[in-house]
């Protein structure tokens, strides 16, 4: 047996088996273009040559596929009568907090049992100090194997029984990200159209890092207290820098596609009575479908 199988060799599945052979566990290998395994055989890894084996070879198996799709495919084809019994499965494939429950539901009901998880970090990093993993399950399923989980990241955070808190706070986090590399993305767009050097731009938002952390704190307060009042800027002066960025967009001839988007979410905040307000107040047009 296995310390560990881990199901999916892409990017980030072949550094999570790189990682626990580097400390060192014996694991198990399996992905369906079977090309991605002969690095991590190389290294010591055991491959198995159906899921069904994969699946055998340990009592500890990390999924990591392209989505909970593949992953239901996958254990499809490894399925026969008890084959998680005793087992535990670590889900880190990318999904939904309802597609976490289903899953847990149909593990359990095959003997297994089931933790979901999320992984902060790019694959470089996977192993290392900056690495955050955030788990959701039962403390009980997740105590034996956390020292096999904090060898792919350190910080491991257990975020509590139900089992789709950890797809949430990935899902929320990415929604961050997102208008994070868009608007970085776009400031790009308006450095390069006037000639001016990008990089510079990008060493001038890292340096205000720590008052964008000062920020996100602030809104995660204001908006669990609801707390809009006594504002340092307001959702109708913010709302009027916004759309000046769609005017600068035309005069450069850029796309405006981001700040149209930006101005309209103001826009409707401040008509529906928001507009004194502190910017996070569009947190209560978002809210409300």
């Amino acid at each position: 047996m296995s310390d560990v199988a881990v199901i999916g060799l892409g990017r980030m599945g072949n550094a999570l088996a790189k990682a626990l052979l580097t400390s060192r566990k014996s694991v198990t290998i399996w992905n369906r273009s079977q090309g991605k395994a002969g690095a991590l055989e190389r290294i010591g890894a055991l491959k198995a040559d159906t899921p069904a084996a994969a699946v055998a070879s340990s009592s500890t198996l990390v999924v990591c596929l392209s989505d909970y799709a593949a992953t239901s495919i996958v254990l499809d084809e490894a399925h026969s009568t008890g084959f998680l019994e005793g087992k535990t499965l670590v889900q880190l494939t990318s999904g939904t907090p309802k597609q976490a429950r289903h899953l847990e539901k149909w593990v359990e009901s095959r003997g297994g049992s089931y933790l979901d998880g999320a992984i902060s970090a790019w694959p470089d990093q996977i192993g290392g100090p900056e690495a955050s993993i955030v788990i959701a399950g039962r403390e009980s399923v997740l105590t034996p194997i956390a020292p096999i989980l904090q060898l792919l990241a350190p910080n491991l955070s257990h975020v509590g029984t139900d089992i789709g808190r950890a797809k949430i706070l990935f899902n929320a986090a990415l929604s961050y990200f997102a208008a994070h590399w868009i608007g970085f993305s776009h400031g790009a767009a308006m450095y390069a159209a006037e000639g001016m050097d990008v990089a510079e731009f990008g060493e001038a938002i890292a340096a205000l890092s720590p008052m964008f952390a000062d920020d996100v704190r602030h809104m995660g307060r204001a908006i669990e207290a609801n707390r809009f009042a006594d504002p340092q800027s307001t959702i109708r002066s913010v709302g009027v820098d916004i759309s000046r960025l769609v005017q600068i967009a035309h005069d450069l001839n850029i796309s405006s596609a981001f700040p149209d988007f930006a101005a309209d979410l103001f826009r409707n905040a401040a008509e529906a009575g928001y507009g004194a307000e502190e910017h996070c107040a569009i947190f209560k047009v978002i809210r409300t479908r």
